[in-house]
């Protein structure tokens, strides 16, 4: 489930069919409207441009998710594998890995394991989950907000496994659930490399996401519950409603 059932809550739930092309596998993505054969419909954006009319999230009775976030805190050990952790989980994606340490620093994410981290940095080998820090690191709490690919078991193991006769049903007809009005939304569909502390706007971000900056529009919502390591994910209240 990307997101939390027991704390994501709509005042509007519609029915829409997706626009030509779009294929929505996952819940909890933002969806936008738009007019296609003089009908609204709605589609994942790969890249907003800040024109993008939100409608709202997605809603899937047969999803199966195949990405998820976590948040850990660990502290930076000396011995006996010097400056290395191991993450809970491997496959973390690419460019979705934050890590702060005690003091608020943000540390730069090195994407090349091999060789030793300049200062301020951290390098990150992606498909095991493995960190190594500078030596100025040793013995400081840091904490590391990333998102990680699910297999296909992980994935059931985790979230459970729809009923076999929901399976490819939004697929075959091309209609969803868009949860919208006003409410509160848990999710995992956001990008983890932000600051959910800061005042800046939340905004669409690439495929459905929730994050801040970047060219997509500011949403009408404010964070209500930041991603920790007991609940990795993050809340937010939202008002959707979209003028005619």
């Amino acid at each position: 489930m990307a997101f939390d059932l027991k704390r994501s809550h709509a005042s509007m739930v519609l029915s829409r069919l997706t626009s030509s092309g779009t294929i929505v596998d996952t819940e909890g993505k933002l969806l936008c409207a738009v007019l296609e054969d003089g009908v609204e419909k709605v589609t994942i954006v790969a890249a907003p441009q800040g024109t993008e009319k939100v409608l709202g999230w997605s809603r899937l009775g047969d999803a199966i998710p195949n990405r998820t976030s976590a948040v850990e805190m660990i502290t930076v050990p000396t011995a006996p594998a010097a400056l290395e952790v191991d993450l809970r989980n491997t496959n973390l994606v690419v460019g979705r890995v934050r890590a702060v340490d005690q003091n608020g620093v943000v540390l730069g994410i090195d994407p090349v394991y091999a060789g030793v981290p300049a200062a301020g940095t951290v390098k990150v080998d992606h498909p095991t989950g493995r960190m190594k820090y500078a030596a100025g690191q040793s013995g400081l709490a840091i904490t590391v907000t990333y998102l990680y690919d699910l297999t296909l078991m992980q994935a059931q193991q985790k979230f459970g496994q729809r009923f076999i006769n929901n399976w490819g049903l939004h697929a075959i007809f091309g209609q969803i659930e868009v949860a919208t009005g006003i409410g509160e939304l848990f999710t995992d569909q956001y990008d983890p490399t932000q600051d959910y502390t800061s005042a800046a706007a939340l905004t669409l971000g690439a495929n459905g996401i929730i994050t801040k900056g970047g060219a997509g529009p500011a949403l009408n919502a404010s964070v209500v519950s930041i991603p920790s390591e007991a609940n990795p994910m993050l809340g937010v209240r939202y008002t959707f409603f979209l003028a005619p």
